[in-house]
């Protein structure tokens, strides 16, 4: 069910992930094209961005993991 947007804010929340290249994902096979990513910002693109800035989120720990070679 979408997060109905406050008057004014009808912009989507943009997902960040690991912007700075700390975390899990710059070092998993499957970045760029891992399902997790994907389904976090599937479930963020409904949610209003009051502030226009986004969301930057660190995955430390995850589940479906493979390093890269």
């Amino acid at each position: 069910m979408p997060i109905p947007a406050p008057f004014g804010y009808d912009s989507p929340m943009q997902l960040d992930i690991n912007p700075r290249g700390n975390g899990a994902c710059p070092l998993c096979a499957a970045q760029g094209a891992c399902r997790l990513q994907e389904r976090l910002a599937a479930s963020l693109s409904e949610a209003p961005d009051a502030e226009n800035g986004g969301m930057e989120i660190v995955v430390y720990s995850c589940p479906s993991f493979r390093e890269k070679a």
